[in-house]
């Protein structure tokens, strides 16, 4: 069992997972996301937090509400949640959605579900978080309490207890519709909320901004069993951080559409309209759907530039990141220069980290470094190095050769990783980093866009690297175990650096950035 440990978050940290919406959207960042709570927790792990048991709970019938999901108007799955009164009061909220969506041509399957008992003051008590897609698991569960929530993870057959403070209970992607409903006589337009939401798979809290932006007559509409004529729904926007999503909710709570970027959508629909593929669909590419193409030329040879100047347009410039020297953003342009190999020195010890990189030596829930397994593949792979840039080229050219070149939608866990031996570009930034921190080098997850011409014409991809810090003259430096680079090119367009909680930022940029080439060489 890994380590207890006690995490605690300001509610500015990143938001990963406000609605099923954003699970299917950051299936971007993954390849980035009929089963019962009580069915999650097949490995019978013992921790401390019981698990979810709905038929000791439900006092009475439960409401399903179907939902067919989209990208570009093409079906792609379906998800059904549903209600069911406890014996307190309260609610039993479940939540499950099974989707295709392709990457690079290779359809991935993933399957979701969620469970939540919520008291008769419409506060989240238990939860639990079930992901499936081949080759990747994972489970979570986790209870609230007074003053923190306790939560448990299984990946990679490891049971993980971590503690997140809190001084509020907050709301969760399962609860939030019902959360809403029990407002139902204070809905009007220009009405805004604060809600605290927690995300329990990266751990993440912060507000979200419910804003009642807009009002619409529904048609005659069937929801459970019971046809409704003429009926009012609300426009309901949903913000956190820079991303913001569309719900279409009744007084009640029913949901009826959701609208998020990259063309997705969550229509309501009967059982069999949600559950019925159109014959011969092919499912939609999530990477394509999602590259931001290049005006004004062409970039040859991208993985050998050392500089690249662009001009930014569709987002506000200062979401992508300011991290001289390396990469510099200002004036609406955003430009990279990577060191050559040559410049990096080789008089900086393997092992250790000043201030500014000190954290960065750490293990993490998903970055398990402290784990024999990591440390001891990291001492196998760079042990002999005398300097810090040879143990870097090691692990580097370690992780590129060892992992099988496959896109996966999932959570990247380290420990996972290096037993499954195959990934995209997360998977291999995720064990290269917990390897790294093993040994004691500072090292952290960069994530935002890269060139790449393996689809169509060529354009720019979302992708996630590693940085290594190599002191303070020459900073944080990117490598690309994905690519096999050390250092990393200019073409590397950094919007973000932290795990996932911080990772989630870059569907602010996905589906609205531009760039226009300046200059290249």
């Amino acid at each position: 069992m890994l380590s207890d440990r006690r995490r605690s978050f300001s509610f500015g940290a990143a938001l990963r997972r406000p609605s099923l919406l954003l699970i299917v959207e950051a299936t971007a960042l993954f390849v980035w996301i009929g089963l019962a709570g009580w069915l999650v927790w097949d490995t019978d792990p013992r921790g401390e937090v019981l698990p979810i048991a709905p038929q000791a709970l439900v006092s009475g019938a439960s409401s399903e509400t179907w939902m067919g999901i989209y990208f570009e108007g093409v079906k792609a799955g379906y998800s059904v949640s549903s209600s069911s009164p406890t014996n307190d009061g309260g609610q039993l909220l479940r939540s499950r959605s099974a989707f295709e969506v392709a990457a690079f041509g290779e359809i991935k399957r993933v399957v979701t579900v969620s469970n939540a008992v919520v008291g008769p003051d419409n506060v989240v008590r238990q939860f639990d978080f079930f992901m499936d897609s081949d080759p990747v698991r994972l489970t979570a569960r986790g209870e609230v309490r007074a003053d923190e929530i306790v939560i448990e993870l299984v990946q990679a057959g490891e049971l993980q207890t971590m503690r997140v403070d809190i001084t509020e209970p907050p709301q969760m992607s399962v609860s939030l519709n019902a959360w809403i409903g029990s407002l139902e006589n204070d809905l009007a337009i220009g009405q805004s909320y604060e809600v605290p939401y927690f995300d329990p798979i990266t751990l993440s809290k912060q507000p979200m901004v419910l804003r009642i932006v807009d009002v619409e007559l529904l048609p005659a509409i069937t929801i459970d069993g019971v046809t409704r004529q003429g009926e009012e729904a609300y426009w309901v926007e949903r913000t956190y951080g820079d991303i913001m999503t569309r719900a279409l909710v009744t007084p009640d709570g029913q949901l009826i559409r959701e609208e998020g970027a990259l063309g997705l959508k969550l229509v309501r629909e009967t059982r069999e309209q949600a559950q019925t593929m159109p014959a011969g669909a092919e499912p939609v590419d999530i990477i394509a759907l999602s590259s931001v193409k290049l005006t004004g030329g062409k970039l040859d040879d991208p993985r050998s530039l050392r500089f690249l100047e662009l001009a930014i347009s569709g987002v506000d410039p200062e979401l992508i990141d300011h991290d001289p020297p390396h990469q510099i953003q200002e004036d609406k342009r955003v430009r990279m220069e990577a060191p050559l190999a040559a410049e990096i020195p080789r008089d900086v010890p393997v092992a250790g980290a000043d201030e500014v990189a000190a954290e960065y030596t750490e293990p993490t829930p998903f970055l398990a470094s402290a784990h024999p397994k990591i440390r001891g593949r990291a001492e196998d792979v760079a042990g002999d190095a005398t300097d810090r840039r040879a143990a870097v080229e090691a692990l580097n050219d370690h992780v590129y050769g060892y992992l099988i070149k496959a896109p996966t939608i999932g959570v990247p866990n380290a420990l996972e990783v290096l037993e499954v031996g195959q990934g995209d570009c997360n998977e291999h930034t995720a064990l290269f980093v917990a390897l790294a921190r093993s040994i004691d080098i500072p090292s952290r997850i960069a994530a935002g866009l890269v060139y790449s011409e393996r689809i169509g014409s060529g354009g720019f991809y979302y992708h996630a690297w590693p940085e290594v810090w190599f002191g303070e003259e020459l900073g944080w430096v990117a490598v690309d175990p994905t690519f096999g680079q050390f250092p990393a090119d200019a073409t590397h367009v950094k919007v973000v650096e932290g795990d996932l909680d911080k990772q989630i930022e870059i569907m602010g940029v996905m589906g609205r950035v531009g760039f226009h080439l300046i200059e290249a060489r």
